[in-house]
């Protein structure tokens, strides 16, 4: 599909010309500075700065700063979908060609910064790409606290449709006690561990080659994607559920 017709599709899924130009050049760069978005989108930097807040505050770019430098990331378009569900049928037509474009981006590991508590519903709408089963260090307790319920419904409504399954190990507390009476139908495995030794204030999501830390106390979240870092995340998860499983 040709990025006209890209364009085209991005504007029928709420995005202007600019932004759907801007947002092409982002899945085309990778990570990227504003003044290189500009240039890749055909458009001055003084309106690209305008346009990449825009697009930030819709969801559809993180920035980071690195050596005193900032850069900008566009999500990938399996978020976008789950952001952007009321325009779901558009931006379905046109996933296939912008995941191919996310592919030519560039290989480097990406480190992706989410704020809030639209951020961290984008962090998991994130975990459902997974092709496996998503290991999990977590507090039901400060999840409930943090994210609203029907989200989290939602949530596992959807996994579960998506037949990814979570193995998990969570502080033993009354809330967790009524989550993991349901772990058959929603397709997870809990371990229930000592609330009084295990203390967890956040959650940790390991699957394919990222990491996602959520920090419900200050809704703020981060997605780590590197093989090596999710490898070595996955080993210390698999040597703490052996303890579990033995009795911590």
């Amino acid at each position: 599909m040709q990025n006209t017709q890209l364009l085209a599709l991005l504007s029928g899924a709420g995005l202007n010309e600019k932004e759907a130009g801007l947002y092409l050049a982002g899945l085309e760069l990778g990570e990227a500075s504003l003044q290189q978005l500009a240039k890749e989108a055909g458009i001055k930097r003084p309106t690209a700065y305008d346009v990449i807040r825009e697009l930030e505050r819709k969801g559809l770019f993180l920035q980071s700063i690195r050596d005193k430098k900032r850069y900008f990331v566009a999500e990938d378009p399996e978020v976008v979908l789950g952001l952007l569900k009321t325009r779901e049928e558009a931006l379905t037509r046109a996933l296939p060609d912008l995941k191919l474009l996310l592919q030519t981006g560039g290989r480097k590991p990406r480190v992706k910064f989410y704020d809030g508590v639209e951020g961290l519903k984008a962090m998991y709408w994130n975990t459902l790409e997974s092709k496996g089963t998503i290991l999990v260090y977590g507090s039901i307790d400060d999840m409930w606290y943090a994210m609203p319920r029907d989200f989290i419904k939602d949530y596992v409504k959807e996994r579960a449709k998506r037949k990814i399954n979570i193995r998990g190990l969570v502080p033993n507390t009354n809330d967790a006690q009524e989550y993991v009476k349901r772990d058959k139908e929603e397709l997870r495995h809990m371990i229930l561990i000592p609330k009084e030794r295990f203390i967890f204030s956040n959650e940790i999501n390991i699957y394919n080659n990222k990491v996602a830390i959520f920090s419900f106390p200050e809704k703020i979240g981060v997605i780590i994607e590197s093989e090596k870092i999710a490898e070595t995340q996955r080993s210390i998860f698999e040597l703490a559920w052996l303890g579990a499983i033995k009795g911590v």
